[in-house]
């Protein structure tokens, strides 16, 4: 693939009005049709900028701003802030967010990267600098690769992702048998890693390809940074990583999960749909779904071992 030009504008923000952003969100506002040129958080909101309250505290507002509020606000008509109402007004601040008022990456793919053979990689997808994309590797619309990734051989990336800076995508697992001396004998990786639509990959991941089969992470999947996943992972629609989560080899995680940071799930896990997971966390055992599972707060060695009896843990 040749170079292509490769920088970030941010969107015209001079002429966005509240009609806009009531458009875009498919309904009606109340108050002034003001001009809209920036965002601030409620406690700092000034003229013209926008914010989002899930409370009563929008009606402390004394500037002609918008705020995206809750369905049963009550709005004062004679205040002099714009409201939008909505299901969620943090939700809605965030879609406005991503359409009016956040950087966007322009199509293409910077000089330093190297990509191999025989890829396809839609022209609507961004790369980054100082990228490696091995070979037959597939990349669908509209996804954003930023600095310094690498994208092992057969990977398939589906649209709409977002992968952060440093991540390793696609590299062989952490895997091996032994010699009667007990000498390693690495098994070799002949797998690969699959990702749908719409997955984010954060910071400094490493997600290993399978050993014969592949490494699956499905749809809507957001991984935060500093995440370990091992080879023949399957990660379920919706579920939540964050960070410095390790998820051993085979491991099976289902759907709309939270894994809480520093958590750890040994090998072979299976985990079912709506389960929550900790900070901390040390899963060796199978988790049916719809749980949610704690670990023990920074207690003594002693307080510890007095509560696994008590509780009679292991048995």
């Amino acid at each position: 693939m040749g170079d292509l030009n490769f920088n970030k504008h941010q969107n015209d923000t001079d002429h966005i009005t509240i009609s806009d952003i009531a458009n875009f969100l498919n309904t009606d506002f109340y108050g002034e049709n003001l001009e809209i040129k920036g965002v601030a958080s409620l406690n700092n909101i000034e003229n013209n900028k926008l914010t989002f309250s899930k409370g009563n505290l929008a009606k402390t507002c004394r500037c002609k701003a918008l705020i995206l509020v809750p369905l049963d606000f009550k709005y004062d008509k004679g205040s002099i802030c714009s409201f939008i109402k909505t299901t969620n007004p943090r939700l809605a601040f965030a879609k406005v967010l991503g359409e009016f008022f956040s950087d966007k990456e322009l199509q293409g793919t910077h000089s330093s990267t190297i990509i191999g053979n025989n890829c396809v990689i839609d022209p609507t997808v961004s790369i980054g600098a100082n990228c490696y994309i091995g070979n037959n590797v597939k990349i669908a619309k509209n996804t954003v690769i930023n600095n310094n990734v690498v994208l092992s051989n057969n990977v398939i990336i589906g649209h709409s992702c977002y992968i952060k800076s440093g991540s390793i995508i696609g590299e062989d697992g952490f895997g091996f048998d032994f010699e009667e001396n007990g000498t390693p004998v690495r098994i070799p990786h002949i797998g690969s890693v699959i990702i749908g639509n719409n997955v984010e990959i954060g910071a400094k991941n490493t997600i290993a390809m399978g050993t014969i089969d592949s490494t699956i992470i499905d749809n809507n999947v957001k991984i935060d940074d500093q995440v370990h996943i091992a080879h023949n992972c399957k990660i379920g629609k919706n579920t939540i990583i964050t960070a410095k989560a390790e998820i051993s080899g085979s491991v099976s995680i289902g759907e709309n999960c939270w894994i809480g940071p520093n958590s750890s799930i040994i090998q072979k896990v299976q985990i079912g749909d709506n389960v929550t997971i900790g900070i901390g966390a040390i899963i060796t055992k199978n988790i049916d779904s719809n749980k949610k599972i704690m670990g023990f707060e920074s207690l003594e060695l002693r307080e510890l071992i007095k509560v696994k009896k008590e509780i009679k843990y292991g048995k």
